[in-house]
C-alpha cells in the first residue's frame, strides 16, 4: 500500500502548481442506468462510474471481468484466467449472484447458479460500460442488492458506412479475429458484429473456441416513434482443468487432473424495442428480449444437459413534470419475467440420475421520482413490489412437485447535493432483496425465505481544478437471511437461511488528467464482511479480500503512439467454503500490465504484455483442496484496420 499512497500524494501536490497544463477529466457524464433514463452522474445519490470507448480501447484489459478491474468496489473471480469462467460482485459479495448485469439493459443473471455467462460479450463490441453501486433493487429487482453493471454495446449511426477489422494472437496459441459495420440514414441505421476467438489456454484442458454474431437495427419512424432490433448468437466449446492440491501446483502449475471435463454451450438472444415520444407529456418504452441458453457438461464421469428459456416485457413511462413550480424526473414501469429450467443429470460418482423442470415468473411494479428544489439539492425516492412464483418437478425414483410464492418490496430514498460544478455529496438509504436460485432451493431442507439488505451509504465526488476528480463512499449493509451453504447437514449439505451478516466498507477511486499527455487513474476499496449469526458468528465470509487497490495511467507521445501501464493489488483473503476461518488464507499478490500502440486515422497496431513480472499467484480456491492457478507472464499483439 505504500507505493500507492506516495503516488496518491505527489499527485495531489502537482494539482497546487496551477501553471501545470491539463485536460479537463470527464464530469457530468449522462447515464441511462440509474434511473433507467438518461440523467447526469452529478444528479444521482450514488458512487457511479463510467467506462467510455475510449478508455477500453487504451486499457490493457482483453475480457470485461479485467476491464472492471479497475474499478472500485468490484470483486472478480476467474478461475483460469482467460475469462472463461468468472463471477463479478460487489461490496462483499463473491458469487455473483447480487449484481445484476445488464447488457443493453437486458438481464443477464440466470435464474440458476451458472451466474452471468460473460463469454456472451465480446469486449470489442461494446461502447460503454456504466457501474452503478448500492442497491439498484427498485428499479432491477432480484438480484441488484449490491448494484448493477450495464454493458451498452455499439449500434449504428446516421452516416456513410464504418467497417472495423482485427486479428490478434496471443500466448497460448490463442487468435481472435472479428469484423464490424455500421451506418445508416437519418431513418434506418444497422450494425453487424462477428468475432472468432480460439485459445489452447494456460493450462492442460482449458482450450476456449468460441464464435459470435451480433446485429441491431433501428428505425426512426417519426419525430416521435422509433423502433431498434437486435439479435446475439453466440456458441463456444471449452474445457474444464479444475482444482490442483498445493503439491500438484508445485510440481507443474499447468497441469490438469481432469483432462476429460469440458462443456459446448450455445445461446441465442433477440428483442425489440419501442419508444414513443408524447412530448411535454413524457416518453413510452415498451421492450420485449428473449434468451435461450444451452450447455452439455461432462463432469466427474457424468453428464448435466440444461436448457434456460427466458423471456421479459418491460412498459415503462418517463415523464419531466412540473410540480408547485419544481421540476421532477419521474419513472414508472411494469417488468415481467419468466423463465425455465430444464436439467438432466447423470452423475454416478455423485450418485445422481434426475431430471429437474424449475419455472419461475416475475411481476415488478416500481415508481421512482427524482425531485429537485434547486440546480445544487435533489431528493431521491423510489418503491418497488415484485410477486414471484417458482415451480419445481423433480424426478429421481418418483416425481415430486413444489411450489413457492414470494412477495418482496424495495425502496430507496437518497439526497444530492452538487456543491460545485461536476462536484457532489450524497447519502442514501435503501431496502433490497434477492430471491433463491433454483439450484438453492432444489438443495435445502424447508423453505429459503429471500435475502434482505438495509443499506446505508454516503460519499462525495470532487473535482480539484477540473483536472482531478476523488470519489469516496462508504457504506454499510445489514443483510437478514443471507443464504449460507451448511456443508455439515446431509449427505451433499444443505442451504439455509442465517439470521444476519453485516457488510461494510469504504471506496476511493481517483482519475488525474496531469498534463495533455498524461493521465493516471485508480482505486482503493475496504470490505468488511462477516457473519453475525449462526455457526460461524464473528466469522470473515471467504473469498473476500479485506482490501485490493490498483493504480495505472496513460503516456501519449509523438501524437500517435500510447503507452499503457496498470499494476493490481489483492490482498489476502479465506478460502471458498472456509466458513469457519480455520484454513490458510490466499496469499496477497500484486500484478503489473502493460501495452504499447500506435494509431492513425486507418490503422491501430498494439502489442501488450500480461503479468510483466511473473507472478505466480492464486485467485481463486477452496477448503476442499482446489487451488486454481492464474497465468504467468503472457504476451499479445493485434491490428485494427478501419475503413
Amino acid at each position: 500500500m505504500y507505493w500507492i499512497f506516495v503516488v496518491f500524494c505527489s499527485i495531489l501536490s502537482l494539482l497546487n502548481f496551477e501553471n501545470v497544463y491539463a485536460e479537463s477529466v470527464k464530469l457530468d457524464e449522462i447515464v441511462v442506468t440509474a434511473a433507467r433514463t438518461e440523467e447526469e452522474i452529478s444528479k444521482i445519490p450514488a458512487n457511479v462510474t463510467v467506462i467510455t470507448r475510449e478508455d477500453i480501447e487504451k486499457s490493457t484489459a482483453s475480457t470485461v471481468q479485467d476491464l472492471l478491474r479497475n474499478e472500485e468496489g468490484l470483486v472478480i473471480n476467474d478461475l483460469y484466467g482467460s475469462g472463461t469462467k468468472s463471477t463479478v460482485d460487489m461490496r462483499g459479495f463473491a458469487s455473483g449472484l447480487n449484481t445484476v448485469i445488464l447488457l443493453d439493459g437486458r438481464r443477464l443473471n440466470e435464474i440458476d447458479l451458472s451466474g452471468v455467462d460473460w463469454n456472451l460479450i465480446p469486449m470489442e463490441n461494446i461502447e460503454r460500460v456504466e457501474v452503478v453501486r448500492g442497491s439498484g433493487s427498485v428499479l432491477y429487482g432480484d438480484n441488484a442488492m449490491a448494484g448493477v453493471i450495464n454493458i451498452i454495446t455499439k449500434k449504428g449511426t446516421a452516416m456513410k458506412p464504418e467497417a472495423e477489422i482485427q486479428t490478434r494472437i496471443e500466448s497460448f496459441d490463442g487468435d481472435t479475429e472479428h469484423f464490424s459495420l455500421r451506418g445508416g440514414t437519418d431513418k434506418v441505421s444497422y450494425f453487424i458484429f462477428a468475432k472468432q476467438r480460439e485459445t489452447e489456454g494456460y493450462r492442460d484442458n482449458s482450450e476456449f473456441n468460441a464464435n459470435d454474431l451480433n446485429a441491431k437495427l433501428g428505425f426512426n419512424i417519426s419525430d416521435k416513434l422509433s423502433i431498434d432490433f437486435s439479435g446475439i448468437y453466440h456458441t463456444d466449446q471449452q474445457g474444464y482443468p479444475g482444482g490442483l492440491s498445493e503439491s500438484d501446483l508445485k510440481s507443474d502449475r499447468t497441469q490438469t487432473l481432469k483432462p476429460d471435463e469440458g462443456a459446448d454451450y450455445e445461446q441465442y438472444l433477440y428483442g425489440a424495442n419501442l419508444k414513443y415520444a408524447t412530448g411535454n407529456r413524457g416518453d413510452i418504452e415498451i421492450g420485449y428480449n428473449f434468451n435461450s441458453r444451452e450447455f452439455d457438461v461432462d463432469i466427474s464421469g457424468g453428464n448435466i444437459i440444461r436448457d434456460t428459456d427466458s423471456d421479459d416485457i418491460k412498459l415503462k413511462y418517463i415523464g419531466k413534470p412540473n410540480i408547485f413550480n419544481y421540476n421532477n424526473l419521474l419513472v414508472i414501469g411494469l417488468d415481467r419475467y419468466a423463465a425455465r429450467v430444464d436439467d438432466r443429470r447423470i452423475i454416478p460418482s455423485w450418485f445422481m440420475d434426475d431430471t429437474i423442470s424449475i419455472s419461475k415468473i416475475d411481476y415488478g411494479y416500481y415508481l421512482q421520482d427524482e425531485f429537485f428544489f434547486n440546480d445544487k439539492l435533489s431528493l431521491n425516492l423510489g418503491y418497488r413490489y415484485t410477486e414471484t412464483e417458482l415451480k419445481n418437478n423433480v424426478c429421481a425414483t418418483t416425481c415430486e412437485s413444489s411450489k413457492q410464492d414470494f412477495n418482496e418490496s424495495a425502496s430507496k430514498t437518497g439526497i444530492t447535493y452538487n456543491y460545485k460544478q461536476g462536484s457532489k455529496g450524497f447519502i442514501s438509504y435503501s431496502k433490497g432483496y434477492r430471491l433463491p436460485t433454483t439450484d438453492e432451493l432444489s438443495l435445502a431442507i424447508g423453505n429459503l425465505i429471500p435475502e434482505r439488505a438495509y443499506t446505508y451509504e454516503g460519499g462525495i465526488v470532487h473535482s480539484f481544478n477540473n483536472r482531478f476528480e476523488i470519489r469516496m463512499t462508504l457504506y454499510s449493509m445489514n443483510i437478514k437471511n443471507e443464504i449460507y451453504f451448511n456443508p455439515t447437514i446431509g449427505l451433499f449439505g444443505t442451504n439455509e437461511n442465517l439470521d444476519k451478516t453485516n457488510h461494510q466498507g469504504a471506496e476511493l477511486g481517483i482519475h488525474a488528467a496531469l498534463a495533455e499527455s498524461f493521465s493516471l487513474f485508480g482505486n482503493w476499496t475496504y470490505t468488511s464482511a462477516t457473519y453475525e449469526s449462526g455457526p460461524n458468528d464473528g466469522k470473515t465470509i471467504p473469498l473476500l479480500p479485506q482490501q485490493s487497490a490498483n493504480l495505472g495511467g496513460n503516456i501519449n507521445f509523438s501524437k500517435h503512439y500510447l503507452i499503457t501501464f496498470k499494476g493490481n493489488w489483492v490482498g489476502e483473503r479465506f478460502l471458498g467454503d472456509d466458513f469457519d476461518n480455520s484454513a490458510e488464507k490466499l496469499p496477497d499478490y500484486i500484478t503489473f500490465d502493460s501495452k504499447l500502440s500506435f494509431e492513425d486515422n486507418r490503422f491501430n497496431v498494439y502489442i501488450g504484455v500480461n503479468n510483466v513480472f511473473n507472478k505466480e499467484y492464486v485467485e481463486y480456491g477452496n477448503v476442499w483442496g482446489a487451488l486454481y492457478p492464474s497465468p504467468e507472464r503472457n504476451y499479445y499483439g493485434g491490428i485494427k484496420v478501419y475503413f
